[in-house]
């Protein structure tokens, strides 16, 4: 029998904890970054002159994110049958 991935520990559940880009681990120091993709949130607002709008852009996406983080294993593509970024290959973290 084939070993699950949830059986490595809790969920880490959208609405729980900080918002980080797929729920990932976010790294403070960036000499100490040890992953294959880190992704940074970088707001623009200087597209417009009268009004704020993609300062909050970062958030938006990190908040998006999270939704399709349930689970340890990656992300399951039911059409292709493959699991795309597993979690035991692939490190990513939110800097």
């Amino acid at each position: 029998m084939t070993k699950n991935t949830y059986d490595q520990g809790r969920l880490n559940l959208p609405f729980v904890g900080i918002c980080t880009f797929g729920k990932y681990p976010y790294i403070e120091d960036w000499d100490k970054i040890k992953a294959d993709i880190a992704v940074l949130g970088a707001p623009f607002d200087a597209g417009s002159q009268f009004r704020s709008g993609a300062r909050m852009g970062p958030r938006g996406i990190r908040e998006a994110s999270t939704l399709f983080s349930f689970g340890h294993g990656g992300a399951y593509d039911h059409e292709d049958d493959i699991t795309y970024l597993p979690a035991d290959t692939t490190r990513i973290v939110d800097i």
